[in-house]
């Protein structure tokens, strides 16, 4: 114990170091008083030892006393000290810690009559402390005496059977000196918790590389490697970073707190120790454990969820493989449930599209374009063999429509098959911004990628001959598959509706509307996949659509809408409702309108109803129908809205 003789202050003076050193050292055994002093008060509630409460109250009275005269004489901020105001703080310890001593006397005095083993340990380390607040080298070497006494037994290890804790833990208590170990291991073994004890700093992390704990009650003040060492140690491992650790000291200056919480410790506990404080700290540093890990589980179940959306990207997902995160009552288990029903019901569509897409390829197959033959004349006509542009190589015409012709060509550059569409020059020459308004369609359409699109590359001028490049789709076009089998049946109509929808759900969300949907712009290649071209030069069909001053039709009014044929606002539903000609066409093998003329056809399209599809074909499913209809309606505000809609409408129908 630090004595006034051993200062190295001033002449008669302790510094401040000194000083927070003595009142550690008084408030130690301090601490294991109260300690010891609680814990047999609680045990004498027992009628038969209704004796021993007295002599314990008036010993907590007195180590009370003995805490606050420690308190005034030695406060936090004190930085020197005389030597003989610390003669007068001992001369005022004498008082209570004789009171101390007599009331373990008395009780010493009591059990020889009935031996309590444990009890007569606890009431002599009880005296034993109080004997060291006023040291005395006589007392000091009964006091060694006593420590080496044989007559010692251990605490029992089993807590009391009135400690019922909301939460038990196991908790390692660091500490240099025994008696420190020996109260808290006897007062957190009373609350129902496993405890170990190390003697030192790096015994204690020995400890925690072998054993798991729940909680660390650590000494500020040890000896060899502190308190401070040892927290910053345990902080700084990915092991033991997440350990909750309180913090304890008869210290109890604000820096030393705010140092410990700076360094990670949970919480902060002075000497001696309130019971319930002690139990509340505890509790405390549990809950927020528990929190920890709940929080822990909780990100290793989202990146669960996260890895399972990925496989479905992937197509490697594993039905069943969030049925352990789908088990929680929260949030995450709803999405992870709602996840699992959606993945299935996805498999469930692509397994449908798949069997109405391998119906599809049944129908069209052996189906292949006639061939196109030209007489030359034309200026947008090309030459078999001939280079267009200084890089592409002609092959051959694979179609021809009012806009120019398509031909098959190899991009010497690249080395692959691509399609040239040349376009009449008439359609960019009939005013000055025409041009300028097509590279705009061309750059909004390069902007696409989707597997149900033909890719556009390109536009360009050579020769006099404008013209746009687009990805080569070896297959066949919707128009020549209804020339050759009439129409086709529901399930391969319906893999036709999906991949068209799908392509303009993409189209329309880029704030693109194709204008000319119909067979001829829907191409099939032989593995069933239907892919839309023209993209971007749509918007001239627009212009070729509609009647002329003559009164003539040039191009398929049959596909517009009502509003696209009187030039009125024009939207994604225009689009909806040439896919819901193309299917009808489908289904019944003509148009839902026919007439001998262009005018008599639009007064039809404008004015008349169709005929549902189910009528015409009875074979038709009655909600395929329906759909159709719905498609069909001539007011836009009464149609499906959007391609998403109408996707989410397919995916209802088998």
């Amino acid at each position: 114990m630090t004595g006034i003789a051993e200062s190295t202050g001033p002449a008669g003076q302790l510094s401040a170091a000194e000083i927070s050193n003595l009142r550690h050292e008084l408030r130690t055994p301090v601490n294991q008083i109260v300690g010891y002093c609680e814990m047999l008060l609680e045990d004498a509630d027992e009628a038969r030892y209704v004796a021993r409460q007295q002599p314990l109250r008036d010993a907590l009275t007195a180590v009370r006393e003995v805490l606050k005269l420690i308190d005034s004489a030695l406060p936090t901020k004190m930085n020197t000290i005389g030597r003989e105001e610390v003669a007068a703080l001992y001369q005022s310890l004498n008082g209570p810690q004789m009171r101390i001593i007599d009331a373990m006397s008395e009780l010493l005095g009591e059990a020889g009559s009935a031996p309590d083993a444990a009890f007569i340990t606890d009431v002599r380390r009880i005296r034993n402390a109080a004997e060291l607040l006023v040291p005395t080298e006589s007392e000091s070497a009964e006091l060694a005496a006593v420590h080496a006494s044989p007559s010692e037994i251990e605490p029992a290890t089993q807590p009391a059977p009135n400690a019922h804790p909301a939460l038990k833990a196991r908790i390692l208590v660091v500490d240099d000196l025994e008696a420190n170990r020996r109260v808290l291991e006897r007062r957190l073994q009373r609350e129902g918790h496993t405890v170990a004890c190390a003697a030192s700093g790096l015994e204690a992390l020995a400890i925690l590389r072998k054993e798991p704990f729940d909680i660390v009650l650590l000494d500020v003040m040890m000896s060899g490697m502190d308190g401070y060492a040892t927290l910053e140690n345990l902080k700084s491992s990915p092991e033991t970073r997440d350990l909750s650790v309180i913090m304890i000291s008869a210290l109890d200056d604000i820096g030393i707190i705010v140092r410990c919480i700076e360094h990670g410790a949970e919480d902060y506990l002075p000497k001696p120790f309130d019971p319930v404080l002690l139990r509340a700290r505890i509790s405390a540093s549990l809950e927020k454990k528990v929190l920890r890990e709940r929080e822990k589980e909780y990100m290793r179940d989202v990146t669960r969820v996260v890895a399972a959306a990925v496989s479905v990207e992937r197509g490697a997902y594993s039905a069943g493989s969030l049925a352990q995160v789908a088990q929680r009552v929260d949030e995450l288990g709803t999405l992870a449930r709602v996840f699992e029903n959606m993945v299935a019901g996805i498999r469930e569509r692509e397994e449908t599209l798949r069997s109405q897409v391998d119906r599809l390829r049944e129908e069209i197959q052996g189906v292949t374009e006639a061939p196109v033959e030209t007489d030359g004349s034309a200026a947008d006509v090309l030459r078999t063999a001939d280079v267009f542009a200084s890089r592409y190589r002609i092959e051959r015409p694979v179609g021809s429509g009012g806009m120019g012709m398509v031909y098959l060509a190899e991009d010497l550059e690249l080395g692959e098959k691509i399609a040239i569409k040349t376009l009449r020059p008439e359609l960019l020459t009939s005013d000055e911004t025409a041009i300028e308004r097509f590279r705009n369609e061309i750059r909004l359409a390069r902007r696409m990628a989707h597997r149900n699109i033909v890719r556009t590359h390109d536009f360009g001028k050579s020769d006099g001959v404008y013209f746009v490049t687009m990805e080569f789709v070896e297959g066949t076009t919707l128009r020549a598959v209804l020339e050759r089998r009439g129409h086709l049946g529901a399930p391969a109509m319906l893999a036709i509706a999906r991949q068209l929808t799908e392509a303009l759900q993409c189209a329309h969300e880029q704030g693109i509307i194709h204008r000319d949907i119909k067979p001829q712009n829907l191409l099939l290649d032989s593995s069933g996949t239907l892919k839309v071209s023209d993209f971007g030069v749509a918007r001239l069909a627009q212009r070729t659509n509609t009647i002329t001053r003559t009164g003539m039709v040039v191009g398929t009014p049959a596909y517009m809408a009502p509003e696209q044929l009187l030039e009125e606002g024009v939207d994604v539903r225009s689009d909806l409702y040439s896919v819901g000609v193309v299917l009808y066409e489908c289904l019944t093998g003509r148009p839902p309108y026919q007439a001998k003329s262009p005018i008599s056809l639009i007064a039809k399209i404008l004015h008349e109803a169709a005929e549902p599809p189910d009528v015409v074909a009875p074979d038709v499913p009655g909600a395929v129908s329906a759909l159709v209809m719905h498609l069909l309606a001539k007011n836009a505000d009464e149609r499906i809205q959007s391609a998403g809609a109408l996707s989410q409408m397919l995916a209802t129908i088998q």
